[in-house]
């Protein structure tokens, strides 16, 4: 949006409230931004001296942001002009390229008659055609507007609550900001802290009460001692925890814990155990069948490689039988013998191997070289018996010629009888 002005020299612009009266206590003025707008004397005395078709105006730009805050963005003078501008007059203009179009038809006419001089008439006749075209262009004056936009230059003078902040007051709200940001965050880690302990807490409790594998991964004692445990946190919590600090409560919380997991964890190796050695099992068995396929689908694989894996099969097989008759005579309510966690690490390095030797590629076929000697010996025979061949081509011409000539002595032998 903007609002347009009539002025010829610099002015100030406010922007304040309409009615004072409606503020809240406290505001010292109803202005809210002060603006001071120069550059419009100098625009006016620059041109003023010509014709101008209305008073010289300045056009203020105001935008509004998202939050409702109105500002002045930008000004401009705006300088309307008219001024005495010559333009070619239309009506002579087409009455001579009428006459010129007459003259071509006609010279047209009389060229079509001639023979040999008809292409240098013709180029003569335009040329000169263009030329009084030319001559003949009449001008006329004309009124025209022109408009001139100077931008003006827009200084902001807003003092009080309104104006903008220093560089220093900005680093000093910043650094306040920074600090209640930080009370915040802490806030809402102690909030989240003091729900996990309280979660922790009634969690833990049903547990003891109602779960029949904590009672037969625990003893009585640990059991007692950890209940007494939590029923004194949960006063403190209630009473002197409401008003503690984030790290009182995560120190609580630690304890308990370190009370609690491992009875948490031996209880959960209650069905983890069993399944991590079915598993292993199985791959086991599953292995077999691998190795045995082995020795059909790829007989190239190295017989070392793949006697190490049946090695480290039988390695796992027996640590397996070894730890399950540990396990079987340490109690329940004792740190385990193994866990499901250190199966599966066994197991995953024995498909590692297994995979490593299976991805061996098939060895591409030797091509066999024969010694240079023998090459030399075979070079040697294929030229004697080239060099036979040729001997022999050469005497059978000579046995054919021979009864010719025989032929031919006979009738000498004749004519001297």
């Amino acid at each position: 949006m903007f609002r347009s002005i009539r002025h010829t020299k610099d002015f100030d612009v406010s922007l304040s409230y309409d009615k004072a009266s409606e503020l809240p206590p406290g505001v010292s003025s109803h202005k809210f931004a002060e603006y001071a707008i120069s550059g419009l004397t100098e625009t006016s005395e620059k041109y003023g001296s010509r014709n101008l078709s209305a008073p010289i105006k300045a056009n203020l730009h105001f935008s509004l942001s998202r939050s409702g805050i109105i500002s002045l963005d930008r000004a401009e003078a705006v300088i309307e002009i008219t001024e005495w501008v010559e333009v070619p007059k239309k009506n002579v203009t087409l009455e001579t390229n009428t006459t010129d179009e007459t003259l071509s038809a006609e010279s047209g006419t009389t060229d079509s008659k001639e023979n040999s001089s008809s292409g240098s008439d013709a180029d003569n006749s335009s040329t000169t055609n263009d030329e009084s075209n030319v001559q003949d262009t009449i001008t006329e004056k004309v009124l025209k507007k022109r408009t001139f936009r100077v931008p003006l230059k827009v200084t902001e003078k807003t003092a009080g609550p309104a104006s903008t902040l220093s560089k220093e007051l900005y680093s000093e709200a910043k650094s306040r900001l920074d600090v209640l940001n930080k009370k915040d965050a802490e806030r809402r880690r102690t909030a989240e802290l003091k729900n996990n302990l309280e979660s922790y807490i009634y969690s833990m409790k049903e547990k003891l009460e109602e779960s029949t594998d904590m009672l037969a991964v625990s003893t009585e004692q640990e059991r007692e001692s950890f209940t007494a445990k939590l029923s004194e946190v949960q006063d403190w919590l209630y009473m002197d925890g409401e008003e503690a600090q984030a790290n009182e409560f995560q120190e609580r919380l630690d304890q308990l814990k370190a009370m609690g997991d491992p009875i948490l964890f031996r209880m959960s190796e209650l069905k983890a155990r069993p399944a991590a050695c079915g598993s292993a099992r199985l791959y086991l068995t599953e292995l077999q069948k691998i190795v045995k396929n082995w020795d059909t689908s790829k007989p190239w694989l190295p017989k070392k490689r793949v006697d190490e894996v049946v090695s480290e099969a039988d390695k796992l097989k027996t640590w397996l039988e070894e730890k399950e008759a540990l396990q079987k005579s340490t109690p329940v309510h004792s740190s385990p013998a193994f866990t499901s966690e250190e199966v599966y690490q066994k197991v995953l390095a024995l498909q590692n191997k297994v995979s490593s030797v299976n991805r061996i590629p098939k060895p591409k076929p030797k091509v066999e070289k024969k010694p240079a000697k023998e090459e030399a010996n075979k070079e040697k025979t294929d030229s004697s018996e080239s060099a036979s061949s040729e001997s022999e081509s050469t005497e059978k011409p000579s046995e054919s010629d021979a009864p010719e000539k025989n032929n031919d002595s006979e009738p000498e032998s004749h004519d001297e009888l």
